[in-house]
């Protein structure tokens, strides 16, 4: 059973980058239409907004400790993320609505908090505002995959983005659920992150290649080794998912894959790389990495 803190501190750190990735998601989808769909534009605008809402609060009500663990584990803001932002904007001439500046201000500048009523209740009212954004956006990102399937819809996105995205906000979801029931973790629901994460990471590797210029071999098949090595991964953990030994390869792994896609950011800010996907796309993915990297470590800690 979670006590009061586990509640605050697992609820915000979901909100943070879950919320904020759907966000980005919205974004990648009401670029990916033409505007003789204006309703599907508009509709990602204003649940990207709704995201936007949900990690503005999580922002406001997080304490100094939580805080300090998302600005170091980069969850919510990289490195690249401004840059990113504004390289999307120029080229789309968009306004993303930019606050994050700001934002990683009060994260550093963040106080103690103390768990009382107050406090407990904006939590469990947060989690169920986000848990009504996810499944709407979960029924967009179905509405949207089975118009695409049966030709009715265009989108410069794959169709299998859309179950990566609705798979990744399904995760989101029943994770607010299990808070909501004030359900700690268990080594059974980890394995079952464990399972998601690798997944995740190895159809990111696929569409990072797929939306590359193809061009750039060298790219093509570094990121082809990354999809092969998670598959592989998952049939390790499918064996024997109580290796201790999994944990440290994992790690190795996901910190290599890291420096890839840390790589390719870097070559497309300087114009070397070309990717037919809005630049924050991109940094989405670093996001989700470093969230694996972040979750990895929590496991490591708890079987310790």
């Amino acid at each position: 059973m979670l006590d009061n803190k586990s509640i605050f501190e697992q609820s915000l750190v979901n909100h943070i980058y879950f919320a904020s990735t759907i966000r980005y998601f919205c974004t990648s989808i009401g670029l990916a239409f033409y505007r003789n769909n204006q309703d599907y534009i508009d509709k990602a605008v204003a649940l990207g907004r709704r995201a936007t809402g949900i990690t503005d609060l999580a922002i406001k009500y997080m304490n100094k400790e939580i805080a300090d663990e998302v600005v170091k584990s980069e969850v919510y803001i990289t490195p690249y993320t401004k840059d990113l932002d504004l390289l999307t904007e120029e080229l789309f001439g968009v306004n993303l609505e930019l606050q994050i500046d700001k934002d990683l201000n009060i994260l550093k500048t963040r106080g103690d908090v103390i768990f009382n009523k107050e406090i407990m209740d904006k939590i469990d009212n947060l989690n169920n505002q986000a848990l009504i954004l996810a499944n709407d956006f979960k029924k967009f990102c179905l509405e949207i995959k089975e118009k695409l399937d049966r030709q009715e819809l265009f989108s410069y996105l794959y169709p299998d983005f859309f179950t990566y995205m609705y798979d990744e906000i399904s995760v989101y979801a029943r994770d607010i659920e299990r808070i909501l029931s004030k359900n700690d973790y268990t080594d059974f629901y980890l394995g079952e992150y464990t399972y998601y994460f690798n997944e995740s990471l190895r159809k990111s590797a696929l569409f990072v290649r797929g939306f590359l210029d193809t061009i750039h071999q060298d790219y093509f098949d570094r990121l082809s080794y990354y999809e092969a090595a998670f598959a592989d991964l998952i049939l390790k953990y499918l064996k024997n998912n109580n290796d201790p030994g999994l944990n440290v390869e994992t790690v190795e792994l996901v910190t290599n894959y890291k420096e890839l896609i840390t790589e390719i950011i870097e070559k497309v800010l300087k114009a070397e790389l070309y990717f037919i996907t809005p630049p924050v796309t991109l940094d989405n993915f670093l996001t989700n990495i470093n969230v694996y990297l972040f979750i990895l470590q929590y496991a490591r800690t708890i079987n310790n």
